[in-house]
């Protein structure tokens, strides 16, 4: 088969090796399997088996998912987590749609710190729990968005966590604060029906959601919300495949391009930068049995990090002050300098 990209061998088994020790983190973690003895010894690599963040294939086993996973899956919320929200019942689809929407616009809950116990500890304020009003609502019993846009009205202190990257960016005239609040009170359902009827009308790929989204966004004299949407298009093919195709195509983040440009740089020119980048996701997603849109999550945005060695200060605190690095053949096939190159090049 001709690819519209270059496949280096060496990058290949260095990718091959991260999928497959990811992949024994996330079985035991479905399993709810001891982190101990056996596991450690397979792994081989202190940073994957310490740091939480290099733990899964499927995109609904990341951190960043575990609320949308915990209030949908209830007690089958493989972490453990649902059980806080057995009695949690949201019965509109409107109200789910709009739930993952904001959740993904006020950060989804991240702020990298890890549970200080075992995995199926308490969860609140950790990493995919942080600052989220609703969450708190939704405890409360309060599952209808008119009530979760009342209680943030009422709220007079910040309301999301989004480390990792920028939330985005609003102004609206005549206005020194609060503009994301504004947007969310008076925009945001109107924003989310609209996209919900569209939806209900023909089944799209994510990256037609995003797009679809965009033009409103556009159309009203807003910005883009390309990670937001994606985000939130991503959760309604796993919660509302029938709406949204799970293995549709898909815009790249950041640094799943940066992954993707560096370890499968592209070699036809004919082929557009788009077509291309999903042309990757789809070898990734063959090759790993995994969905395009996991791919561009656990096999470049993760792969970025754990080739540049990240874990949070608090992953460190929570390591007893210990740096972890990882294990990866790549440092045993190339050199020192190799690998600092190679680095180097994950950052540009």
């Amino acid at each position: 088969m001709e690819y519209s990209f270059k496949i280096n061998e060496n990058l290949l088994q260095a990718l091959d090796e991260y999928h497959k020790k990811t992949m024994l983190m996330e079985y035991h973690t479905i399993e709810k399997k001891p982190f101990n003895g056996v596991l450690k010894d397979l792994i081989n690599d202190d940073l994957i088996y310490n740091v939480p963040i290099y733990d899964m294939g499927s995109r609904k086993y990341a951190s960043f998912c575990s609320f949308t996973e915990a209030i949908w899956n209830k007690e089958n919320d493989v972490k453990g987590n649902g059980i806080n929200f057995v009695n949690c019942f949201i019965e509109n689809e409107l109200d789910w749609f709009i739930l993952f929407y904001l959740f993904r616009l006020c950060g989804s809950g991240i702020n990298y710190k890890p549970k200080t116990n075992n995995l199926f500890s308490t969860f609140k304020g950790t990493h995919g729990f942080g600052n989220f009003w609703i969450i708190n609502s939704l405890l409360n019993n309060k599952f209808k968005h008119e009530e979760w846009l009342n209680d943030l009205k009422n709220i007079n202190k910040p309301f999301t966590d989004n480390k990792g990257y920028l939330l985005p960016q609003f102004s609206f005239e005549n206005q020194t604060s609060n503009h994301l609040k504004k947007f969310i009170l008076e925009y945001s359902i109107k924003f989310i029906t609209l996209l919900y009827n569209q939806i209900k009308k023909q089944k799209l790929d994510i990256y037609q959601v995003t797009d679809l989204g965009n033009n409103w966004l556009n159309n009203q004299g807003f910005k883009k919300q390309n990670f937001v949407l994606t985000a939130f298009a991503a959760d309604l093919s796993e919660y509302f495949p029938n709406y949204v195709n799970p293995n549709g195509l898909v815009y790249a983040g950041t640094n799943a391009t940066k992954c993707i440009k560096t370890i499968f740089p592209k070699i036809n020119k004919k082929v557009s930068e788009f077509d291309y980048i999903n042309d990757v996701l789809r070898f990734q997603s063959d090759r790993y049995s995994l969905k395009p849109i996991d791919c561009e999550d656990s096999r470049n945005c993760d792969v970025v990090r754990y080739f540049l060695d990240y874990q949070s200060k608090y992953h460190i605190q929570k390591n007893n002050g210990k740096t972890y690095t990882n294990n990866s053949i790549l440092k045993k096939i190339w050199n020192q300098d190799q690998y600092k190159s190679f680095q180097l090049q994950l950052q540009k």
